[in-house]
């Protein structure tokens, strides 16, 4: 883990392809300009429900009914390991 340094902040990356993020999309992602009328796919939880996405104090996170709150990056992980497929 990295040292936090005075003046140093964190840049928002784009969900689709990574660049600098400059708005948010109709669902409240980051998103860069290029991407900005793009929707994010549904995704599919290990557990075969569907994940519903929400905006909250810290962030986006997703939603599964069966197994809860699952965070903004553990999801893309699972989205990952789904498309592989």
């Amino acid at each position: 883990m990295r040292r936090k340094i005075y003046g140093s902040y964190q840049t928002p990356k784009c969900v689709i392809c990574g660049k600098i993020a400059t708005g948010r999309n109709g669902q409240g992602l980051e998103i860069c300009r290029i991407h900005k009328e793009e929707k994010l796919d549904s995704i599919k939880c290990t557990c075969g429900s569907w994940l519903d996405i929400r905006q909250g104090k810290f962030g986006s996170y997703f939603n599964c009914m069966n197994c809860g709150n699952i965070s903004f990056r553990k999801a893309m992980e699972i989205r990952g390991l789904t498309e592989s497929i």
